[in-house]
């Protein structure tokens, strides 16, 4: 089986949503894309604090846009004063956001739920996630 991989050096992948169905789901198609461990949260707020500790850790963040207490939109704008340099991918099923929409509040690619894993790897090459690929054993 072919698995997609960052090239530099593994990084871990965050996912946020409070929805912990559509999180294990999110989970189970990135799983399948690479090697590096996956991080979920279902807080944004428990997902920025993990941010703050370690601003390097994370190759991507998928995110879900409604959620209690911090919106996607706000999480994305606190990650990227903490990392600006952060790949955060919006998914988001309320289809409020257009691609531009997305990119101009800072996200560097859209996902519109439900999506394939087709569109995963696409949103992630599109918003320049590193990927290799490697064969896993």
């Amino acid at each position: 089986m072919k698995h997609l991989l960052p090239t530099t050096e593994i990084k871990h992948w965050m996912l946020v949503d409070d929805n912990v169905s559509v999180l294990e789901l999110v989970s189970a198609l990135v799983e399948n894309l690479t090697d590096a461990p996956v991080e979920k949260f279902i807080s944004p707020q428990l997902a920025l604090a993990a941010l703050a500790e370690a601003p390097e850790k994370y190759a991507v963040v998928i995110t879900d846009f409604e959620m209690p207490g911090m919106d996607g939109v706000e999480l994305c704008r606190r990650m990227l004063a903490l990392a600006p340099k952060q790949k955060i991918i919006l998914a988001t099923g309320s289809g409020f956001f257009t691609k531009a929409a997305a990119q101009h509040a800072g996200f560097s690619g859209l996902l519109n739920k439900p999506f394939p894993i087709e569109a995963l790897v696409a949103t992630l090459i599109e918003a320049g996630v590193e990927m290799g690929l490697l064969t896993h054993v």
